[in-house]
């Protein structure tokens, strides 16, 4: 079987060097054969592997999660597994979008409560923020 090193692996995978190695000890990519002077070949199936893992720190899949998937995945397991994790990864992402959100509006407030001219006593951005409520106080010039 061909091998490939991990400059080239690095290269088609879209993943930097310490990362593989990262991955390696984290027993996301299985350990590489060796040559006789200690260098890493991977097999062809590496680079899918990364892609994979890739896409899924994308997608915001934890270290953890992204091991799981790929236990299901080493073990052909079922795809009601895999897409109950989808499912949880998705109610996450649903859950930080809405405190996003909730975010934005509470900044948006305060940004447009303040004048953006004179000094910072009174700002209405300053006193919301050391008064511990989003909400705001009442407005300000």
């Amino acid at each position: 079987m061909d091998t490939i090193g991990i400059g080239e692996l690095a290269k088609r995978s879209g993943v930097g060097h310490e990362t593989i190695r990262y991955y390696e000890r984290e027993s996301l990519l299985p350990p590489p054969q060796r040559t006789a002077a200690n260098y890493r070949r991977y097999p062809p199936s590496s680079v899918t592997r990364l892609r994979f893992i890739r896409m899924a720190k994308e997608l915001g899949y934890t270290l953890d999660e992204i091991r799981e998937l790929l236990s299901l995945q080493d073990a052909n397991g079922h795809r009601a597994d895999v897409k109950k994790l989808a499912r949880h990864k998705l109610r996450q992402i649903q859950t930080r979008i809405a405190e996003l959100q909730r975010m934005e509006a509470a900044l948006a407030g305060m940004y447009r409560r303040c004048s953006g001219q004179g000094p910072v006593q009174g700002c209405p951005i300053i006193e919301t923020l050391a008064g511990g409520s989003a909400a705001g106080p009442t407005r300000h010039a």
